[in-house]
């Protein structure tokens, strides 16, 4: 096959965009995406996934091709990572081998997944809805080093946010069962910060409103972003884990869903788990204890077990542990 022609791609972008934006099933859109791109790129392997919008578990839309190693690498936190360095998170943009910078066999990836498996060229490409969400990625890849062409590299990439609507899981009337599971307790939030009761989901206390939580909560919801923290009850009680999920579209009545379920804080104390929230806010000792009203000592005995009890070698590592694992209060509150 030759490389397309920019009419020719052009077409395939319009057919690309109209099969993504149907009413079918997610896995029928993205397999009837991949016959379009055919057009485009003779691949010899490729997949669509998508993304939890939370967790950033892997689950492949539409997948031909790959063999169950290479895609146990491809769904990697390893391979997350790597494309977090190459910044495609950001950019949304593909990219190939020979994209890559430096030499591509320097990249494990390359040289010691895609490579061996026969493959010579390909691309990749997040999944990044024009608010900045990554819904999920793309992969193709070919055994002709001739593929894909600037041309089909370029029409992609006109095609990622098309592509990310199709991935993103909030769109399935299938998404609020699926991300708050049976049983757990969970409400809405309407646009002036009120609950909502939510059919079939169990109410919690935390959930009265105009409490400290909603309130918090609808704060969140405004900035239109995802949120996850640790919220406790009262000083003795146990600790729950808050997600907060903005609902977008026209004429939602709801700005936002709160889920609540037990969270697990592993060995720190309500105290430290006080400090360590400031601190991963830049407080130094001595701002922690004026807003804690404890001395600075004090705090840097808290510091010092909060580290051992991570295993981080410094308070700068459990700052970025406590942000990566949602070890961070929402409000850091004294229950005097």
């Amino acid at each position: 096959m030759s490389s397309p022609s920019l009419t020719q791609a052009m077409d395939v972008v319009g057919r690309v965009a109209a099969v993504a934006s149907e009413q079918a099933p997610q896995a029928a859109r993205a397999s009837a995406v991949f016959e379009e791109l055919r057009k485009l790129i003779p691949f010899d392997a490729a997949e669509i996934n998508t993304l939890h919008p939370i967790t950033g578990e892997v689950t492949p839309l539409a997948s031909v091709g790959y063999d169950s190693d290479v895609l146990s690498h491809l769904h990697s936190q390893r391979f997350t990572e790597l494309m977090k360095a190459l910044a495609l998170p950001i950019t949304g943009r593909p990219v190939r081998m020979k994209d890559l910078p430096g030499d591509p066999f320097d990249n494990w990836a390359v040289g010691d997944v895609l490579v061996p498996a026969g493959y010579s060229e390909g691309l990749t490409m997040c999944l990044r809805t024009t608010d900045g969400r990554v819904t999920g990625v793309i992969n193709l890849s070919t055994t002709s080093p001739e593929h894909p062409s600037d041309i089909a590299r370029d029409a992609i990439s006109s095609l990622c946010s098309v592509l990310a609507n199709m991935a993103d899981q909030t769109q399935s009337g299938k998404w609020l069962s699926m991300l708050i599971g049976s049983g757990q307790s969970a409400v809405g939030i309407s646009a002036d910060g009120n609950p909502i009761a939510l059919p079939g989901l169990p109410d919690h206390d935390l959930f009265k409103p105009g409490s400290d939580l909603i309130s918090y909560a609808h704060q969140n919801a405004s900035m239109n972003s995802w949120s996850s923290f640790i919220w406790p009850q009262d000083l003795n009680d146990d600790m729950f884990r808050i997600r907060v999920m903005p609902c977008r579209g026209d004429n939602q009545p709801m700005s936002a869903v709160i889920s609540l379920d037990v969270a697990d804080v592993g060995p720190l104390t309500h105290r430290e788990l006080e400090v360590l929230t400031l601190a991963a806010n830049g407080l130094s000792n001595l701002e922690i204890g004026a807003a804690l009203q404890i001395s600075s000592r004090t705090v840097g005995s808290h510091i010092e077990h909060i580290l051992d009890k991570l295993g981080a070698p410094n308070r700068a590592a459990a700052a970025a542990r406590a942000i990566t694992e949602g070890l961070i209060l929402g409000q850091v509150k004294r229950f005097d």
